[in-house]
């Protein structure tokens, strides 16, 4: 079936005004997106009727996403089976450990977005990343890399080297320090589904110790996925092909 091009255009424009929380003007918008102006501006303006964008400056008439596009998030993050399960899971875990915990999706073959996050009060490091946070490549992150590892879907077009594969297959995770001082310490791990794919990826950050340190916690947080996959119907080493 072919693509409707309007449809594709007016989530471009979505997809761009969500990346930008201090809005966008007409003119940034389809010069970024190479759209004739006079087809933004009819898109925006259908946009801004429906609530699905609005002017945070008036005067500037900078576009930023609207209560509409709100309103339909929260009822995916509500009716999501993925998230609701993750969710409580993750916060027992982030605040026995003292750590932030992300639930993301795959877009296509070249999109992450964190669709759940929680900081744990406890927590000693702050991360930057909210609901709705989009990565744009799957090779410079722990949570990318983990995505390219696991995921058969994207696995022919997402290459590692096949030392790094191995590695994170025997392991079961992706492991990544990040910080000033490499303070922070990242794992990500696949979750999988009732149908036995890899459905999202969901990860941890917390302050980095020690290497034992980070190896119990690792050990604890594959459990924790494990029950995530088995709630979401995986039966894993129990299938029967």
């Amino acid at each position: 079936m072919k693509d409707n091009r309007s449809v594709n255009r007016i989530l471009s424009i979505l997809e761009l005004i969500s990346k930008h929380p201090d809005g966008l003007t007409l003119g940034e918008i389809y010069r970024t997106l190479d759209m004739p102006k006079a087809t933004a501006y009819d898109f925006l303006q259908t946009l801004y009727k429906a609530d699905a964008i609005y002017y945070k400056d008036p005067f500037r008439k900078t576009y930023v996403i609207g209560s509409k596009m709100y309103a339909i998030g929260s009822v995916y993050t509500k009716n999501s089976n993925f998230i609701t399960t993750s969710a409580p899971l993750l916060k027992e875990f982030s605040d026995e450990h003292g750590c932030n915990s992300f639930v993301t999706k795959r877009i296509g073959n070249d999109k992450i977005v964190f669709v759940h996050t929680y900081q744990s009060p406890n927590s000693q490091i702050v991360s930057p990343m909210d609901v709705g946070t989009v990565y744009n490549s799957f090779l410079d992150t722990h949570i990318g890399r983990c995505y390219a590892a696991f995921d058969k879907k994207i696995q022919p077009s997402i290459k590692l080297n096949e030392e790094e594969v191995t590695e994170i297959l025997n392991q079961g995770y992706v492991m990544e320090l990040s910080g000033d001082l490499n303070h922070v310490v990242n794992i990500a791990i696949p979750i999988y589904n009732f149908e036995n794919r890899c459905c999202g990826v969901v990860s941890y950050a917390a302050l980095h110790t020690s290497a034992e340190d980070t190896n119990k916690l690792a050990k604890h947080f594959l459990e924790v996925g494990d029950l995530i996959s088995r709630r979401l119907g995986y039966l894993g080493e129990y299938c029967d092909y």
